[in-house]
């Protein structure tokens, strides 16, 4: 479990956001939390349509033509973080912790571990039977990758985080390779859902409750604040 008492959380969620957009208030938030801030910020949004492709991704992970593509307007960032490639689409659910690692004494290897340890709880919370694997930090069901964990560490902040797929429109998932590795008891590297798991409704709603909870849960902090928006998302055009 977590190591310090008294951890201090807050909870932000901010809806739908391009995620250009959003890697501009993590850089900023990055930098505020690098001056001596003990607060976990932990950020919870969907994302428009994009892939975003990170240090261990390339072109080749996705089988998308570039008519396809162009037709669709799904363009490819490149971001600094581990992982490969994730197609984002409304729906999925991204889970960002930025946190103070010198202020609670944690290596990168434990950040994604209580990460993985948070969503796989809140999954469990909402009666599903998530599994993990000892090749990653990924997070499977019996229908697939369920959810992404693809973290960076800067300026001594934990940065991006966890990608649940929830009930996103799964058109163009089958073309991108999101896994590097896979179990073997599963069968492909691209990502499956929550719907698709459990053949029924989700509610966004109830997924974004468990994850706080269970965030809550796993890093020991008894009293956390929740916000909607985030004041340094307003200032940004």
């Amino acid at each position: 479990m977590f190591s310090r008492e008294d951890s201090k959380m807050a909870f932000y969620m901010l809806g739908r956001v391009e995620l250009n957009r959003f890697l501009r208030l993590q850089r900023q938030l990055v930098e505020i939390q690098s001056y001596a801030s003990d607060r976990i910020q932990v950020l919870l949004c969907e994302h428009d349509p994009v892939i975003s492709v990170g240090r261990r991704g390339s072109h080749a992970h996705i089988r998308l033509s570039s008519n396809h593509r162009n037709t669709d307007g799904l363009k490819s960032v490149w971001v600094s973080r581990g992982g490969g490639c994730i197609l984002h689409r409304p729906g999925q659910l991204a889970v960002y912790p930025l946190i103070p690692m010198n202020s609670y004494q944690l290596s990168a290897g434990k950040v994604l571990k209580l990460v993985r340890q948070a969503v796989m709880g809140a999954l469990e919370e909402l009666s599903y039977t998530p599994l993990s694997s000892e090749l990653d930090f990924n997070i499977w069901g019996r229908t697939g990758l369920l959810a992404v964990t693809a973290m960076a560490i800067q300026r001594g902040v934990s940065c991006f985080g966890s990608y649940l797929n929830v009930e996103p429109e799964m058109r163009d998932y089958g073309y991108v390779d999101s896994a590097i590795n896979i179990p073997t008891d599963q069968s492909r590297a691209t990502m499956s859902s929550l719907l698709a798991e459990r053949r029924q409704v989700v509610r966004m709603a109830e997924v974004r409750a468990a994850m706080v909870q269970s965030f809550a849960d796993v890093f020991e902090c008894r009293d956390y604040h929740m916000h909607t928006g985030h004041p340094e998302l307003r200032k940004l055009s």
